[in-house]
């Protein structure tokens, strides 16, 4: 992004075969040895993508980092401020929906309102495996009242930039 490659005019496509990222590889390297989660947002290459999908699938087949202890899809408690950011592990975008809506729920942890909440925020993303364009809200379930989980993988995800 705004780089000029030599002989490629503006409306042309142009395939990458890596996207060089300042810092160098920390991010694959952090994908492979399951520090941080895949999560793709719409203006990401798509090979850029694959390319970490295969390095957190490789990371979570491994039972390496995160992924031993990850809830993202079997669900976390929300029972408050404290136990959702001192234990719950989560794809950063799930945990930070109901830590922000604690906050504005005074601490309490009543999911009544929860996902009215999300559905206003309007986070849209596209499910890979459906081909949906949709809303953040209808790929988060609340069940058994307080426990927060994805009904998809990350990897299925990509979100738009807002």
């Amino acid at each position: 992004m705004g780089c000029v490659v030599s002989g490629v005019q503006h409306d042309q496509d142009l395939r990458v075969a890596r996207l060089p990222l300042a810092g160098g590889d920390e991010w694959l390297d952090q994908l492979t040895e399951g520090l941080a989660y895949p999560t793709f947002y719409r203006k990401l290459f798509v090979d850029l993508r694959k390319e970490m999908t295969a390095a957190a699938q490789q990371a979570r087949q491994a039972g390496a980092g995160l992924w031993p202890t990850d809830q993202t899809q079997s669900g976390a408690e929300v029972e408050g401020m404290s136990p959702l950011t001192d234990t719950a592990v989560l794809l950063p975008k799930l945990l930070r929906r109901p830590a922000d809506y604690l906050q504005l729920n005074d601490g309490d942890p009543s999911p009544d309102g929860f996902h009215d909440y999300l559905e206003q925020r309007e986070d849209r993303l596209l499910i890979l495996s459906t081909g949906q364009w949709t809303g953040f809200y209808t790929v988060v379930n609340v069940t058994n009242g307080n426990t927060v989980r994805l009904a998809h993988a990350p990897k299925d995800l990509v979100f738009d930039e807002k």
